[in-house]
């Protein structure tokens, strides 16, 4: 799912993962198609239907997959945060993932969130987070392909 925040300069947004905006987006598309009377029944709707999330969430990391590997068909990754949780921690980690769920467990924390995934220069992604300890969305991921120059220097 795409958004319209507002795009940091230099960045290009990819996608959004926003459970509570998917579920608006379902209501306004059901009430649109005469299949809810208004917003409230189309969100009480929305809400019932236990494959909605399940279903846009495959479809992101379907997405995700498909420019992951264009952007690195290696799969090695170096990623860096920024502002990590309550106590704004930094850290870095170097991983593999040839898919968009192992891509974005390796970084995230383990708990509900939303983001906003960002394309950088064509090369690397950018993931603004908000979670429970993080709500304002200051923190950053920053994921670029691990190439074995990179990996060097950063040894």
């Amino acid at each position: 799912m795409t958004n319209d925040t507002q795009t940091p300069e230099g960045l290009v947004l990819f996608l959004t993962w926003d459970t509570f905006g998917i579920t608006q987006h379902q209501a306004q598309f059901l009430v649109e198609n005469g299949q809810a009377a208004d917003e409230d029944e189309g969100f009480r709707m929305a809400c019932e239907d236990s494959d909605l999330v399940t279903l846009e969430w495959d479809f992101m990391l379907a997405e995700l997959t498909e420019k992951m590997l264009a952007i690195n068909a290696g799969g090695h990754w170096q990623g860096e945060v920024i502002n990590f949780g309550w106590n704004n921690r930094q850290g870095f980690t170097e991983f593999v993932a040839d898919n968009g769920r192992d891509f974005l467990a390796n970084v995230l924390p383990k708990t509900d969130c939303t983001f906003h995934i960002y394309i950088e220069d064509g090369c690397r992604f950018k993931i603004q987070n908000f979670h429970h300890d993080s709500p304002t969305g200051n923190e950053w991921y920053t994921l670029t392909p691990l190439t074995p120059a990179l990996h060097e220097a950063a040894a």
